[in-house]
């Protein structure tokens, strides 16, 4: 089977690891503090700081950044859920606006259709890897005094005029799972360009210490510390990025040459100066009568690994639909989000499905999976 998921891990990352263990200093330490410094070098912010996972980055931003009960935050519903679940956390509003057809992306036109004057902030997400619209949605942030928080979780290498995502807005945050492009196994950082809010994060991710730590403790924080084991990880990940997200920018512009033949498949729209991470590939079916579960069996018939990924939007995920399970339920009302509707956010939905782009993936591979693509659409 030619995988969707293949993890790009060597013998330098396990070694790095080995080391840690041995040496017995398994918290954040000497390689954890490493990786920050790569990490900022990479995205060109002057600041980064590491998580023990993407959502918990996307939590702290959210406290750090002031934006609490009752707040609104416009967002995507086409995207994992940990993105609109940061937003409950901190007791703010998740209010989805839809997505634009040809990017994938939250469309700006619809976020200024749902400015309302408890607005506080926007939260984009580049998703699949592709940069949103950010010049627009600056300017709609700045016209209406809002923070804008980037959900940069699949946007390792994702660049807009060679500045790298997650520098446009206050903050950024990434996500080192499994399956990201750069993987620490969990694993999520921070990164921004103003000191105070650096400092504030650092502190909230340490139960609300100072920088010189002990048990004085100034702000009600949490443990969202990682490990030295996932910043040894991450040091080699970060020294082999250019070859990791090389092979990627590889994949996609060959998908990309060769799918753009057909004319049953459309693929996500990149704007001029954008550069995709190459995370995800996810053409969308044109063909009527044609599913996306028809195409998946097909391929995976034919031993390509193949799958839907948020075919489910967050709004209509059963505990957004009856949200008084949730705690917070008690003292906020929350939208009825079961009448909540985004139109081109539920047609790619259920009209996407991911090929594989994994780094072992080779010219043959992918010459083999699209010609198995157009061997389905020749008989369907």
């Amino acid at each position: 089977m030619i995988p969707v998921v293949d993890v790009d891990i060597k013998e330098r990352e396990i070694e790095a690891v080995k080391d840690v263990v041995k040496s017995k200093f398994l918290i954040e330490g000497k390689n954890t503090k490493m990786f920050e410094e790569k990490f900022s070098n990479f995205t060109g912010a002057k600041f980064s700081t590491v998580t023990v996972n993407g959502t918990c980055a996307l939590h702290l931003a959210m406290i750090a950044l002031d934006i609490g009960p009752k707040d609104e935050v416009i967002t995507t519903p086409f995207t994992f859920i940990a993105s609109s679940n940061a937003i409950l956390f901190s007791g703010a509003i998740p209010i989805f606006a839809d997505i634009d057809k040809e990017t994938y992306n939250i469309d700006p036109e619809k976020i200024e259709d749902k400015i309302t004057d408890k607005t506080e902030a926007i939260m984009p997400v580049h998703i699949f890897g592709n940069p949103c619209d950010m010049k627009a949605i600056m300017d709609i942030a700045e016209d209406n005094n809002l923070i804008v928080l980037e959900d940069c979780a699949q946007g390792h290498g994702a660049l807009i005029d060679n500045t790298h995502v997650g520098n446009f807005g206050q903050i950024g945050c990434f996500s080192f799972y499994g399956t990201k492009n750069l993987v620490g196994g969990e694993g999520g950082a921070v990164i921004t360009n103003n000191e105070e809010l650096f400092e504030k994060v650092k502190s909230l991710k340490n139960h609300g210490r100072s920088p010189a730590g002990g048990y004085a403790h100034y702000r009600i924080g949490y443990n969202y510390r990682s490990t030295d084991m996932t910043g040894a990880i991450m040091n080699v990940q970060m020294e082999r990025a250019d070859e990791i997200l090389s092979k990627r920018h590889h994949n996609g512009n060959r998908y990309r040459k060769m799918l753009k033949e057909f004319d049953e498949l459309v693929l996500q729209k990149i704007f001029p100066g954008h550069q995709h991470s190459d995370y995800i590939m996810a053409p969308i079916i044109q063909k009527e009568g044609v599913t996306q579960q028809q195409i998946i069996e097909y391929l995976k018939s034919k031993n390509v690994g193949s799958r839907t990924i948020y075919s489910i939007l967050s709004y209509q995920q059963p505990c957004y639909k009856d949200l008084s399970n949730w705690h917070l339920s008690r003292v906020i009302d929350y939208p009825d989000y079961s009448k909540t509707t985004c139109p081109n956010a539920e047609f790619i939905a259920q009209n996407h499905f991911e090929l594989p782009m994994v780094t072992s993936l080779t010219d043959e591979s992918l010459d083999y999976v699209v010609s198995t693509l157009r061997e389905f659409f020749d008989n369907h």
